[in-house]
């Protein structure tokens, strides 16, 4: 009992830690510091085409670069994996320069970054932070500009989503329409559900995320790493006949690992989470394993298990995008090309027949490298022990 109040009590230290050094970044970028003047927006805005730093480097390699990464890098560690800066965000900070209610001493802006800090620094969720800020604009003078929904924070932030959520009906595959209400139903009409309010155990929630932005943030955390041969082992795979072939064609070239594996989420409703995730090869091991460098492609929370063709066809769609066209990142200021490329997927055998669809690992004709149809075997083994 007493190793166990240790241990949690060690997580508890790492967590509050961990919460106070990301407090400490927010204050560095919200308190006197306008992030449209700093040196990172060279990393996001795309409409100073006249800012003398910014190089475009179309054919040069990845940088290895050995100074230690800026402040304003450090930033983007925790919280640029789901958000992004708008295109736009010097209009947005000029228009939030204005009074959180008339006679206010306090900015719009200011306002909505404080809020923001308290709620990083006590792990509040989305649910409860849109409460609370209901509660809050009550006891504001009216009228106010306090923003009530997460859509009017990000837009003050300057942010927005990467994310994009569908909802689907678990019966039909077919998507499902929110009412004013916000319940859901099918209006397909062959679908034996139709027109009926569904519950969350029906619904199928798919879940697209961006993939440049996340790859972006990854390079720019770990830039330190890129170029790096001496941290390759010799047996791992950018050693490999099939990589070196293909890396041989681009100079920048990000290739992904695809990995795809469900997991039951609550036993009583029966959901199961089904994550599609990509590994970046060009990260040396351990570091392209880490949680903070997986790209996420792809997400399925349901009682149902995913159809390959609705659950895979946007990630399919983009990562085609990508490797045809590529795509240009910006670290330090400069802008670099990157072409991209998979090398292969992985997967337990259940998740593979799911996704390859063929016959179950133990099931006649299962093998996807032969054609044999194997053989059943009745015999039961058993283990004994010294007789």
């Amino acid at each position: 009992m007493i190793r166990f109040r240790s241990s949690v009590a060690k997580k508890v230290n790492f967590r509050r830690l961990e919460r106070e050094e990301q407090r400490k970044r927010l204050h560095y970028l919200f308190d006197k510091h306008n992030p449209i003047d700093s040196e990172c927006e060279d990393n996001y805005d795309e409409d100073n085409d006249n800012e003398p730093s910014m190089q475009t480097q179309s054919t040069a390699s990845l940088p290895h670069i050995d100074y230690p990464i800026s402040p304003c890098d450090k930033l983007n560690y925790m919280n640029d994996e789901i958000n992004n800066y708008l295109p736009n965000n010097r209009l947005l900070n000029e228009e939030n320069e204005t009074p959180l209610f008339n006679g206010s001493s306090i900015t719009l802006n200011q306002a909505v970054h404080k809020l923001v800090s308290f709620f990083n620094d006590f792990n509040i969720n989305k649910r409860a932070v849109i409460q609370l800020l209901r509660i809050i604009k009550i006891f504001l003078p009216k009228p106010n500009r306090l923003p009530t929904t997460w859509k009017g924070i990000m837009k003050v932030l300057g942010r927005v989503s990467t994310s994009r959520a569908t909802f689907l009906c678990s019966a039909c595959l077919q998507q499902c329409q929110r009412s004013r209400y916000g319940t859901k139903s099918c209006r397909n009409e062959r679908c034996s559900v139709k027109n009926r309010t569904m519950k969350s155990n029906d619904i199928v929630e798919l879940v697209h995320l961006d993939i440049r932005t996340q790859v972006q943030s990854i390079l720019l955390r770990n830039q330190l790493l890129l170029n790096r041969k001496e941290l390759y082992p010799m047996t791992d795979i950018c050693y490999g006949e099939f990589y070196c072939n293909k890396s041989n064609v681009t100079t920048n070239r990000i290739t992904f690992i695809v990995h795809v594996d469900g997991s039951p989420l609550i036993k009583s409703s029966k959901q199961s989470m089904w994550p599609c995730f990509a590994s970046i090869v060009e990260l040396p091991p351990p570091i392209r394993d880490y949680q903070k460098n997986i790209v996420l492609l792809s997400l399925w929370t349901s009682r149902v298990k995913p159809d390959p063709d609705v659950f895979l066809h946007e990630t399919i769609e983009e990562l085609k995008l990508l490797i045809n066209n590529g795509t240009s990142i910006f670290i330090n200021g400069q802008e670099y090309v990157i072409s991209f490329g998979t090398q292969y997927f992985i997967s337990d055998l259940p998740a593979k027949a799911l996704f390859c669809k063929t016959i179950n690992f133990n099931g006649y004709s299962a093998c996807t490298e032969c054609h044999s149809t194997g053989m059943f075997s009745d015999f039961t083994n058993y283990l004994y022990g010294t007789i």
